[in-house]
């Protein structure tokens, strides 16, 4: 069984997967629950699946995406 934290980030990331238009209080909840890279980089993939869902993406996705992008560009 995984760790509590994974098994509470793996619950946000199917809430969000499965929502067509994530909250932005859930987006914000799971970007305060990453503990390793591997989970950023989960989270950035969900999120290009969702704007290449929708013909016109939400801006607040993509500066998201932008961000989580950024973030890992700095730490790496």
């Amino acid at each position: 069984m995984p760790p509590l934290q994974q098994r509470y980030y793996d619950l946000l990331v199917d809430r969000i997967r499965a929502d067509r238009y994530p909250s932005h209080q859930l987006l914000d909840r799971i970007e305060s629950t990453f503990w390793t890279p591997q989970q950023v980089t989960d989270y950035v993939e969900v999120l290009i699946e969702k704007v290449n869902e929708c013909h016109d993406p939400s801006h607040q996705l993509l500066d998201r995406i932008e961000r989580m992008l950024t973030l890992t560009a700095r730490t790496a």
